[in-house]
């Protein structure tokens, strides 16, 4: 009977392993052999880190990475502001029927990507989208054409905004819910605000949820790949707007998968590695150190000052 008790972590622990080596393990593996060879006459010849040094001198590959790290930034910035915006005010006592502007605010992430692309590559026709008339009294009479080089990246903000606003208040809201409810009683006896709540227990309290958040933005924005590849069809994108775009056709459309990989392998170790120093510089473990490597400063410094006060013949105080 111990016997099969043992084993039961080992049984739900067998559908994760399963997908994970299936689904990430194996392909990153493959990828990373792939990344030694050229294919020359239908046959792969081991080249060693030959296309790794092709890739550093890609300048194309590292401006599509530049790219997207600016709509990252952007991005992310505006969307988790206004998730956490409206989480906090759904939170509130201000707002009736909150059930109901969950579910509104959650529909936009129930659309599906390409979709969503296709839908807002037809809004953001001038000839199609009313709105953007309004803009001509801005600009002369000049119609707005987000489509246009100069302003996609923008109008690819938007629709990521748009479409993930309401997941990451759906997570927020979530975490909110599970604060102890004693906190904020003890908030109101002590004379605190909405505002002063939200501020002083809400914000503290949902930081791991919001680190979370940005790890997961963080990754997902430098895969950026569906809204740009459904947009080229529309307009001007090149084949290799983003590293997933590049990675995708140098694949796909040009039949160099050995390139494709070893581009694949410096995107996946980026976003490892960008992921890793943001969770690094939010953890509680490094403010820890630099809370004791102020104290034994501190201490260093008053036990100067003591030796140098014993020195001078006088009193410690």
């Amino acid at each position: 009977m111990k016997r099969t008790h043992r084993r039961v972590p080992y049984g739900l622990l067998a559908p994760f392993a399963l997908v994970f080596l299936l689904f990430f393990a194996f392909p990153f593996l493959y990828s990373l052999y792939l990344s030694f060879f050229v294919n020359s006459g239908g046959t792969n010849h081991f080249i060693g880190l030959r296309n790794y040094g092709v890739a550093w001198q890609d300048t194309n590959f590292w401006y599509a990475l530049f790219r997207v790290v600016y709509y990252g930034v952007v991005q992310v910035a505006i969307m988790l502001v206004l998730a956490l915006a409206l989480a906090l005010l759904l939170d509130s006592r201000f707002v009736k029927s909150k059930a109901v502007f969950r579910i509104v605010y959650f529909l936009p992430y129930a659309v599906p990507g390409v979709i969503a692309a296709i839908m807002w590559g037809f809004l953001y026709s001038p000839q199609l989208d009313p709105i953007l008339a309004v803009f001509k009294l801005f600009t002369g009479g000049n119609p707005v054409n987000i489509l246009a080089n100069g302003h996609v990246l923008y109008g690819i903000v938007n629709m990521a905004i748009w479409e993930w606003t309401g997941y990451n208040m759906t997570i927020y809201f979530a975490s909110l819910t599970s604060i102890p409810i004693e906190l904020y009683d003890a908030a109101k006896i002590d004379g605190c605000n909405e505002s002063q709540v939200a501020l002083h227990i809400k914000l503290p309290l949902l930081r791991p949820t919001i680190i979370m958040t940005v790890v997961l933005s963080i990754i997902g924005s430098l895969q950026l790949f569906n809204e740009p590849f459904i947009l080229s069809s529309m307009t001007s994108i090149p084949w290799n707007y983003t590293p997933n775009m590049e990675i995708y056709n140098m694949a796909f459309a040009y039949g160099n998968f050995t390139y494709s990989a070893t581009l694949s392998i410096i995107l996946s170790v980026i976003t490892f590695i960008a992921s890793l120093l943001f969770m690094y510089a939010t953890s509680d473990e490094r403010k820890t150190k630099k809370v004791r490597l102020h104290r034994r400063m501190a201490k260093g410094q008053a036990g100067n000052h003591a030796s140098e006060v014993r020195a001078e013949g006088g009193e410690v105080v």
